[in-house]
């Protein structure tokens, strides 16, 4: 015979399984979670094939869990019981009241053997892809630079107890392949600068700041001979925007952290620039719609398309064609004040030399985030 106890803890646990299968029932699908900053999976939509090759299972796995009621409410839980007992992470991401950084990534091999969720970077994978970029400096006729900015966890490596296994061999990697396709070390210009207390990386995103970008716009400008022409910083206005939350946080959905300040940096003459994006008209350098949402760090054109082009009206410039991802956003608004731009998304853009070929390139940039080229194959379709 049951004790009454034991009655009610069946009772309880039986209560709270109803409750939430009736939630489960009656709340609507959400599309997009605001504290994890992505979207949500849909009910997957059945047919034979993708029941059999087992990926309707994983999706409908992946929407229960992302449509569970109360999500939100339990993955901060879970947060904060990990930081309670001093686990100093959540979800892969490193904690520290001041600065937050991911460490567990999906790793690339290669396209035949899947990714692997770990803290270990496949250098075969990665030496291949830097490869692709040597031979693309060989195969240009005009000047190529490259820069590959490093990921949160490499530049505030001293804010946290965690011991990086590969260390910074990747940089070592790049200094070595990369000596003749205009490498810029940006691992070396922005590590001391964060460690002096520069604000160069965000606390809560994986992205540099608008400083740090600034930093590398000064660099790249000095690379291209036009150091003359570089902006002094006292010559924008700055203006900030407070309580932004980036990716990572969204990620480890912390209970307790430091939020960012997100900084546009503005010339008198920000109008006066044609920017279109996949052919749509910007109408110009920073949407600020975007500042009203979560993903605020978009205000920077509009996020990432596939083709980005900027001139400056009434004015004939030499043209300078960048390879990118999302870190080149707050950069070339930059190098807008000196080149006409055509901005690619790498991801989705190749071959470059072809595209160099197209606009009447005057110099390429590469511009593709550390973090990327362990976890893609992409920047080794380069070519």
């Amino acid at each position: 015979m049951y004790k009454k106890s034991e009655l009610i803890t069946v009772i309880a646990f039986c209560l709270v399984i109803a409750l939430l299968s009736v939630g489960f029932i009656i709340i609507p699908d959400r599309e997009f979670s605001e504290q994890e900053n992505r979207t949500l999976q849909q009910f997957p939509e059945f047919s034979a094939d993708s029941f059999f090759s087992g990926g309707f299972g994983k999706s409908i796995n992946v929407y229960f869990a992302d449509q569970f009621p109360l999500r939100d409410t339990f993955v901060t839980l879970k947060s904060a019981s990990e930081l309670s007992q001093l686990k100093g992470e959540n979800n892969g991401v490193l904690y520290s009241k001041s600065q937050l950084a991911v460490k567990d990534f999906m790793a690339f091999r290669s396209v035949v053997y899947p990714t692997v969720e770990t803290d270990r970077i496949f250098f075969d994978s990665a030496e291949a892809q830097l490869q692709s970029v040597a031979r693309l400096a060989d195969k240009l006729e005009i000047p190529l630079l490259t820069v590959l900015p490093p990921r949160t966890i490499d530049i505030a490596d001293s804010r946290f107890s965690y011991d990086r296994p590969d260390g910074d061999r990747i940089f070592e990697l790049m200094n070595g392949i990369l000596k003749n396709a205009g490498y810029i070390d940006t691992l070396s210009l922005l590590r001391p600068k964060y460690e002096q207390g520069e604000y160069v990386y965000y606390r809560t995103d994986h992205h540099w700041t608008t400083e740090g970008a600034y930093h590398v716009y000064r660099e790249i400008m000095k690379q291209l001979g036009r150091e003359d022409s570089i902006i002094p910083k006292e010559s924008f206005e700055i203006e900030q925007i407070n309580g932004f939350s980036g990716t990572t946080a969204a990620k480890a959905s912390f209970p307790i952290y430091d939020k960012d300040i997100l900084e546009i940096w503005h010339l008198p003459d920000d109008d006066g620039y044609k920017i279109t994006a996949d052919g749509e008209d910007l109408g110009g350098f920073y949407s600020r719609e975007y500042l009203e949402t979560s993903d605020k760090y978009s205000v920077f054109l509009d996020g990432t398309h596939g083709v980005t082009e900027i001139k400056k009206v009434g004015e004939d410039r030499d043209t300078l064609l960048i390879a990118k991802d999302s870190f080149a956003n707050c950069l070339i608004p930059f190098l807008a004040r000196e080149f006409d731009i055509v901005a690619l998304n790498l991801a989705t853009s190749s071959p470059i030399s072809a595209y160099a070929e197209m606009y009447s390139a005057d110099a390429v940039l590469i511009v593709y985030n550390t973090e990327n080229i362990i976890t893609s194959g992409n920047l080794g379709k380069i070519n």
